[in-house]
């Protein structure tokens, strides 16, 4: 019911009658396959299938063969001719879940997929005609990928013709009660329970979480709340922790919703820590080292392996 999700309903019914390739841009857990189904479903090609890949949950050696497919003999364990998912899409949508995941090497194959609309099996001579609505998804900045060279521009600019940003389950927190209750429908139907609602603690305490999981992470709090439920009515006691200790829930949002990359994460938690010491050590780096309980020469190392500049009144003593 929120305004933001009004627009996506009203952004998809526009998009879905057309031909146009659409990249769903948003966090984990915002309902990014359920937008591309939405599309697939309100197209003309709804009576074709829709084909869905996570780019990231598939081995880079084993990707270029799910996606395009191979002929016999292409590789070891290649028996026999294979068609891949776009081959398997044809006539319909393949949905690209995690394209910014896509290898380099995979990413030039598959522009040349969208522009030739043909492609060439693992191991083949010859070229087979697919016709395929593309719609990929990314919880990934894809711009700030294609600043650091890690994703190519001209692909994005294919599956980027329209795109649809979802938010944050925070942002429309309004459309939480609603989604509470059809999560609980659904999971007292599964467990065979009969659950007639939650009580104001429970919602109130939920209301002030700001799922940083978003939608999955609010359903999989309703799934457990269910099968934990004894008297028919969802309590405080059948909450995760996270949502009951605020100060847990602080701790886990250190960590993005998506994942990341470990050493990134330390690399930029230590500079946060290095630049916070100079300034209270008003730059000079023999007094931030101390306040750190370090020596001078290890600061001065993780200094410069870091990058840091050198603050403008900066000094060694």
């Amino acid at each position: 019911t929120s305004s933001a999700m009004q627009k996506i309903y009203d952004l998809i019914a526009q998009v879905a009658g057309t031909k146009t390739n659409v990249l769903i841009s948003g966090d984990s857990g915002t309902g990014k396959e359920l937008v591309a189904r939405a599309i697939h479903d309100q197209s003309e090609r709804r009576d074709s299938p829709f084909v869905a890949v996570n780019c990231g949950a598939i081995p880079e050696n084993l990707l270029e063969s799910e996606l395009f497919g191979h002929v016999k003999g292409a590789f070891t364990g290649a028996v026999q001719n294979k068609a891949g998912l776009f081959e398997m899409a044809d006539e319909g949508t393949l949905f690209l879940d995690e394209v910014g995941e896509l290898p380099q090497a995979l990413q030039v194959k598959l522009l040349r997929v969208i522009q030739d609309k043909t492609l060439r099996r693992v191991g083949g001579t010859s070229d087979h005609r697919v016709d395929v609505r593309i719609v990929a998804a990314t919880n990934r900045k894809l711009e700030e990928e294609i600043a650091s060279g890690r994703f190519r521009d001209d692909l994005y600019y294919r599956l980027n013709v329209i795109q649809i940003a979802l938010p944050p389950l925070c942002d429309r927190m309004e459309d939480v009660p609603l989604l509470m209750q059809h999560f609980i429908e659904k999971y007292a139907l599964e467990a065979g329970k009969e659950v007639h609602g939650i009580s104001d603690a429970a919602t109130e305490r939920i209301l002030a979480y700001d799922f940083p999981g978003n939608v999955r992470e609010l359903e999989n709090t309703v799934e457990r709340a269910v099968a934990l439920c004894r008297d028919g009515v969802i309590g405080l006691e059948t909450l995760p922790p996270t949502i009951l200790d605020p100060k847990k829930a602080e701790r886990r949002s250190r960590l993005p919703s998506e994942g990341g990359n470990l050493e990134e994460m330390v690399n930029d938690y230590e500079r946060s820590l290095l630049g916070e010491a100079l300034e209270r050590c008003g730059g000079v780096k023999k007094k931030a080292a101390a306040f750190l309980g370090i020596s001078f020469r290890s600061f001065r190392y993780r200094f410069e392996k870091l990058g840091l500049d050198d603050p403008p009144s900066g000094g060694e003593g």
